[in-house]
């Protein structure tokens, strides 16, 4: 259970990158609203979320995304997902999600996005 993490890094001028590791479940789900909501409060409003050691989300750890799309949306934050798995990424787009959210391939390709953006 100690692979079930969520960690953050900064990334630039106002840019984060939060890793989420293991499963997207209800704990790493709670965990993961907390630290968006810390990297708001720093100031940090642009956001990737890197799903490379991402194994499976479950419908609560969709639902926490779906609040963290709120609460960067709320915030007028920019949020962006990157490595998603198949499974992960199908899961993304069935419940909607990925309608507000730009993925990219990887995480590079995320920051170089928000680069081009500021």
């Amino acid at each position: 259970m100690s692979d079930w993490t969520v960690k953050t890094r900064e990334a630039g001028e106002g840019t984060s990158v939060v890793y989420v590791n293991g499963y997207l479940n209800s704990r790493t789900g709670k965990e993961l609203e907390r630290v968006i909501h810390d990297v708001l409060d720093a100031e940090r409003p642009r956001v990737v979320l890197n799903f490379e050691r991402t194994r499976l989300i479950n419908s609560i750890g969709i639902s926490s995304i779906i609040g963290v799309v709120e609460r960067m949306t709320e915030r007028q934050g920019t949020l962006a997902f990157c490595s998603l798995n198949r499974i992960n990424q199908e899961l993304l787009r069935i419940t909607g999600v990925s309608r507000y959210v730009r993925a990219f391939d990887s995480e590079e390709e995320a920051l170089s996005y928000f680069a081009q953006s500021v």
